[in-house]
């Protein structure tokens, strides 16, 4: 897992070093290391302090990110129509990347603690679906349906993991697919992406611009690359630093470097999936598994995006983009699930046990 982030964050300095303009190249790759290194000092932070004591402060969390998510909406910066970040200077923070994780965390606390009564209607699938509502709201406001989405399918999975009925969950998501179609069709934008992911050739002049340069990247690419910093296309693919960094990485290191790239992601996550379920107790399984999911689900869709398999969701590439407030809470994220795999680990299950043993002997 460690290894797998490593790579991954070498790899996004790299590239942002290669996308940026030469009079700007150092300026957004110190801010990058900036939040890689408020990140990497999160990460260790929660190895040594540990996933349980999160625990207590989970419902704290979940409360500051439904305060940040609806302050943003009143005095959030306005950028192409959405409100997602706070301005405090040269420095922007998204809220929406805290509130994935306060979500999650929330979620495997109520989980947990009701893991018994899961299987009931009204424990598993009405009380956590009023705390995973407000949330979904707020983010889908802003508007960023792609995060809302995201963190939607993350909550099912979690539920499904902590015991719910398959039943419980299908009809809902159901319902909610329904909705997002209707609000897909009365969205002019929305439904001008799906329009034109559809019918790329008819619209690559117009809304389909974007993905039909990543895919001239990619094709451009072949199966070596052009080379590092010999990229025709980021000259010409409008947020290719961000949300389409990966039609460059495969522009400049071929089929080779993007499944390498993909190979890396998988990595991550089987791991995160091991370490989550030899985690000691129910809150780290759940926790570990939420995170991720979070992060391979969110790698997923970006790579489908660029790729063309999915039309545009505006959602930035795991520990690659450029984005400060994303990459710290990746990183967070990581130092999460390495807790877990380490009290997972069979050195401290056989120390757990053994403090078990002495307090039940002293009782």
């Amino acid at each position: 897992m460690i290894i797998a982030v490593l790579a991954l964050l070498s790899l996004g300095l790299v590239m942002l070093y290669s996308v940026s303009p030469p009079h700007a190249s150092m300026r957004f790759l110190s801010r990058q290391l900036v939040a890689g290194g408020l990140g990497m000092v999160g990460a260790v932070a929660m190895v040594v302090v540990g996933y349980r004591r999160l625990r207590y402060v989970s419902v704290v969390f979940y409360l500051l990110a439904l305060v940040l998510l609806a302050a943003v909406l009143v005095v959030g910066v306005e950028v192409h129509g959405a409100r997602r970040w706070f301005r405090f200077g040269g420095i922007q923070f998204q809220p929406s990347d805290f509130a994935k994780l306060a979500l999650v965390l929330v979620l495997a606390h109520y989980c947990a603690h009701c893991q018994s009564l899961m299987r009931t209607f009204r424990r598993g699938l009405l009380y956590p679906g009023l705390i995973a509502a407000p949330v979904l709201v707020l983010v889908f406001r802003e508007p960023d349906w792609g995060t809302a989405i995201l963190l939607g399918c993350v909550t099912m999975v979690m539920l499904l993991v902590a015991g719910v009925r398959w039943g419980y969950v299908v009809i809902p998501a159901v319902i909610g697919g329904a909705v997002l179609g209707a609000m897909l069709a009365v969205n002019p934008v929305r439904s001008d992406r799906i329009y034109s992911w559809l019918h790329l050739e008819e619209t690559r002049d117009g809304v389909g611009y974007q993905a039909w340069r990543a895919r001239e990247a990619l094709n451009r690419g072949s199966l070596l690359g052009v080379g590092l910093n010999q990229s025709r296309e980021k000259a010409l693919l409008p947020e290719h630093q961000t949300d389409f960094i990966f039609a460059i990485i495969a522009e400049e290191f071929g089929f080779v470097g993007s499944v390498v790239v993909v190979g890396l992601f998988l990595a991550f996550f089987l791991s995160g999936i091991v370490a989550s379920w030899r985690a000691p107790d129910a809150f780290g399984m759940l926790l570990g598994t939420g995170i991720s999911f979070l992060i391979g689900l969110q790698a997923l869709i970006n790579l489908m995006v660029v790729s063309g398999a999915a039309p545009n969701k505006g959602l930035a590439l795991p520990f690659i983009s450029y984005g400060g407030s994303n990459l710290a809470m990746m990183l967070l994220c990581t130092g999460v699930l390495v807790s877990i795999a380490l009290a997972g680990s069979p050195g401290a299950i056989v120390q757990v046990g053994l403090a078990e043993s002495e307090e039940t002997a002293t009782a």
